[in-house]
């Protein structure tokens, strides 16, 4: 039987020069080539299970905001 993680909090921050993730209490500090190595490997898994689980569907998420951008802020805040 497969066992699901509980719901944490996650963020992802920088420190300085590093990808800081966070879940939960938990804090992983990688360098900039970890951090897009280890996003490509979820999205690639990411897409594999969602195939295997039968959902064909597309999903387009945001991941900034127009508005910020626009007020010259970050797109992420």
């Amino acid at each position: 039987m497969t066992s699901l993680l509980t719901q944490q909090d996650a963020r992802i921050y920088l420190d300085g020069q590093l990808v800081v993730l966070k879940i939960g209490t938990v804090e992983l500090k990688m360098d900039h080539t970890t951090a897009i190595k280890l996003s490509t490997w979820l999205r690639i898994k990411g897409k594999a299970a969602k195939s295997i689980a039968g959902d064909t569907s597309t999903h387009w998420s945001v991941i900034g905001n127009l508005t910020a951008v626009e007020a010259g802020n970050p797109p992420w805040d």
